[in-house]
């Protein structure tokens, strides 16, 4: 069947339309045929809620022959005083996730009205299947028509509550009514969810398990880790009760093995109930790198003028490595020297630097800060900084033990020099002394 327009003449108004058609057939029937041959949609354009659609004139041939044909009149919208209504019984659902529920439209006429309702949905969600037992049905005066929607979940569905609009239209008019919809969910949180655990060390996190829209039921727990000797879990409970209002908890400890490199191990709490089942991940991996700073000795009392050494140990905690650059603040009433002030640390090594403090001879005597500073820096360039404040007390000599104001050492030197220069003298004299009686 092939479909043609015919223009306009001269004489046509406004909401005048020619249309035509011409059919193809092998075998042409030899007795009368009676019955609907075909149906002609227009789609309206411009304003307006109802129109008769009346055909002035058609006309329809057969090789040229007219056959006689009785047209029927159709209408653009509903009449005034004519429509539907329609209802959805109940207006909200509240359903197991996984499962499904029906509820009722009902659409019925009034005002003498009869027609076709076409049956939508607006909007649809992830995880939310909507169906309906019927997608059209019928409408006449007195007799209300019932069509069944089904609402069901699957594991997508992520949201605990969504509200649905049904659209029904018929010849231009619609209404649309809404659908709440819940589902009786329960969720699954832990605390902390990363565990930063030392190695063959151990650590813990809560597992708490609550209710959504009223759900209430046992849960079964199991947990899934890496296959890793030595790392081992444990739950407090693995069968809970939850309620609305009464939520539920357990702990899972963890306990991990050596380890020469960083690790990281998931650990997966899976909780099942009758209609769904959740899964919680938590990390599980070492601190962030460190090291420690430590400074050996006990014997911190220097005399003005001395120096003394002291050891520092740098040691890898929780996989550092990078190096370490070692200062103090600037000193003026003394020096300092380490023998390495770049020191390089490794997963779980140590290293050790010396400083040698030397104080002045004016030092002022009693206790003074030295502010050690160690400044590292991971692989990932993360600065890790450690201090120690060391208190050094500097000590002078008491004045009952220096002679003529002058410490020991002091006066005997300048005593030894002044006796060798006399002595020098006298040997000098002695051999003048000589060379004149020899001469004489």
């Amino acid at each position: 069947m092939n479909y043609t327009t015919s223009p306009c003449d001269s004489s046509d108004g406004p909401g005048i339309v020619h249309s035509g058609a011409q059919g193809h057939r092998g075998n042409p029937p030899t007795n009368p045929v009676k019955g609907l041959l075909f149906t002609i949609n227009y789609t309206v354009a411009g304003s307006g809620s109802y129109s008769p659609l009346k055909i002035q004139k058609a006309i329809l041939t057969d090789n040229l022959k007219l056959v006689s044909v009785t047209p029927r009149d159709g209408i653009y919208g509903i009449p005034p005083g004519q429509g539907f209504i329609l209802t959805i019984f109940p207006d909200s659902v509240s359903i197991p996730l996984g499962s499904k529920a029906n509820v009722t439209l009902n659409l019925s006429s009034f005002g003498g009205y009869s027609g076709i309702a076409d049956l939508t949905v607006k909007t649809r969600y992830p995880g939310l299947l909507l169906s309906f037992n019927v997608t059209s049905t019928s409408l006449s005066p007195s007799h209300p028509n019932n069509v069944t929607m089904t609402v069901a979940t699957d594991n997508t569905y992520e949201a605990s509550h969504y509200t649905i609009t049904v659209l029904a239209t018929s010849n231009g008019l619609s209404h649309t009514a809404t659908l709440s919809i819940s589902t009786t969910d329960f969720t699954i949180t832990a605390s902390p969810s990363i565990l930063k655990i030392h190695a063959t060390d151990s650590g813990s996190s809560i597992i708490t398990f609550d209710t959504q829209s009223g759900f209430s039921g046992p849960i079964r727990l199991s947990v899934t880790k890496p296959t890793v000797p030595g790392l081992t879990t444990s739950l407090g409970a693995i069968n809970l009760m939850i309620s609305a209002g009464r939520p539920a908890t357990t702990v899972l400890d963890v306990h991990t093995p050596d380890s020469a490199i960083p690790f990281v191990y998931l650990v997966n709490i899976t909780a099942t109930s009758q209609s769904s089942s959740h899964t919680v991940t938590i990390v599980v991996k070492p601190p962030s790198p460190d090291f420690s700073f430590l400074l050996s000795g006990a014997e911190f009392v220097i005399q003005a003028g001395e120096s003394r050494t002291f050891t520092l140990t740098m040691t890898s905690i929780d996989y550092f490595k990078g190096q370490l650059n070692l200062s103090t603040t600037p000193l003026y009433w003394a020096s300092e020297v380490f023998n390495r002030p770049e020191v390089v640390l490794d997963f779980g090594n140590s290293s050790t630097s010396t400083m040698t403090l030397t104080t002045n001879v004016n030092s002022a005597p009693g206790d003074h800060n030295v502010t050690l500073t160690a400044l590292g820096t991971t692989l990932l360039g993360t600065s890790v900084t450690h201090v120690i404040v060391l208190i050094v007390t500097i000590t002078q000599l008491e004045s009952s033990k220096t002679i003529l104001g002058i410490q020991p050492l002091t006066f005997f030197s300048i005593i030894g020099a002044l006796s060798l220069v006399a002595v020098v003298a006298a040997v000098r004299k002695i051999r003048r002394l000589k060379n004149r009686q020899f001469l004489s």
